[in-house]
């Protein structure tokens, strides 16, 4: 798998998580299981995006209870260039 895709997918997932939700950590969570990766056979970077959007699920649903901007910190990514 490649990791570089696999970040720029993450922060692709969340940044229109942000975009497209109320904000709050649940409504980002509602979100992103609403969100699908196309299955067809010309769908590029399969894998990376399925893990991307697998971990970001992940990362919002076990911390619901924590700012939005703390969880997306722990998934390593700087807050303030997200919500730009």
């Amino acid at each position: 798998m490649d990791r570089g895709l696999f970040r720029r997918y993450l922060q692709q997932y969340i940044k229109e998580a942000l975009e497209n939700s109320d904000g709050s950590t649940a409504g980002i969570s509602r979100y992103l299981w609403e969100k699908t990766v196309g299955s067809g056979l010309f769908t590029r970077h399969k894998k990376e995006k399925n893990e991307a959007l697998a971990e970001a699920r992940k990362a919002f649903d076990e911390h619901r209870h924590w700012p939005v901007d703390i969880v997306i910190t722990q998934l390593g990514m700087d807050p303030k260039e997200l919500k730009s």
